[in-house]
């Protein structure tokens, strides 16, 4: 005494940071979330791994992870069968090593692995923190790119999960309710971890002409007050295809305006890490 709550908060999270899932060997987290269901966030995370995947130098450097154990459905969308066992590493989180863990993978033809557990709609796995952040410490320190998919329902590991990402992602439609649903959850977001510097994607985006209806970019832009990071363009019919099929969007059309938009909010991120380097 005296000190402000703020330079505590401050210090904690530092510690947190300290122990948290982020290694610093050059590998990268991304983690995806959104203040709704349906705005297209797993469709977004999946795709941000196989353009990953395709920009790395070898086939095995890329895992989504699929944090939603109620709900997930990563492995759905490309026609998978979810090997995590939760009651197996639940119960036993120090039984948990690389050489477990590598048999719990799911594989994909692109070369993506995915982590994920049966979905369990009726009811709400209690798993520990600690175990979740054993399991991504563990992938984290197994491929260079990780692309988190976390459930809306906030867990008592979310914060961390969080502050252990190189980068979060915040997904939302661009309708209104949706726009302001996202700018209140990245409000939140900072007022609850200051360090944090979450972005929002603007998925199913529809460029208006200048004299017609509905919401421009400039007014989106406004509406999420510094926080835009970027849109992906509405290109529904490819979208339900891909996601019917089990397949990547690129297997059901190579460089779709959807792939070009995502690359593009990608590689900008690339290029304010090396300018921050």
């Amino acid at each position: 005494k005296p000190v402000q709550p703020k330079e505590i908060l401050k210090a904690c999270i530092r510690a947190l940071k300290a122990t948290s899932s982020l290694p610093e060997d050059g590998s990268q987290i991304l983690s995806f979330l959104s203040p709704a269901g349906g705005v297209g966030t797993t469709t977004l995370a999946i795709e941000a791994a196989m353009l990953l995947r395709k920009s790395g130098q070898k086939d095995d450097s890329t895992c989504v992870v699929d944090l939603d154990f109620q709900n997930g459905t990563c492995t759905d969308y490309l026609d998978l069968e979810p090997r995590l066992d939760l009651d197996e590493i639940g119960p036993h989180p120090e039984r948990l090593d690389l050489q477990l863990l590598e048999v719990m993978f799911s594989r994909h033809a692109s070369g993506v692995s995915v982590l994920a557990a049966k979905g369990r709609p009726a009811e709400r796995p209690a798993l520990d923190a600690s175990v979740v952040i054993r399991l991504l410490d563990l992938v984290s320190s197994r491929f260079k790119n990780v692309i988190i998919d976390l459930p809306r329902a906030w867990e008592p590991w979310t914060d961390q999960v969080l502050l252990g990402s190189n980068r979060v992602y915040l997904v939302t439609d661009m309708t209104v309710p949706g726009l302001r649903l996202a700018r209140r959850l990245a409000g939140a977001l900072v007022e609850r971890l200051p360090d944090l510097k979450p972005r929002v994607i603007v998925n199913r985006f529809e460029q208006q002409l200048i004299f017609g209806n509905g919401l421009r970019r400039a007014e989106v832009e406004r509406a999420l007050e510094g926080y835009f990071e970027g849109t992906v363009v509405n290109n529904y019919k490819l979208v339900r295809e891909a996601i019917d099929r089990g397949l990547p969007l690129e297997a059901v059309k190579a460089g779709s305006n959807v792939s070009t938009d995502l690359k593009r909010i990608l590689l900008a991120q690339a290029a304010d890490k090396m300018r921050a380097a």
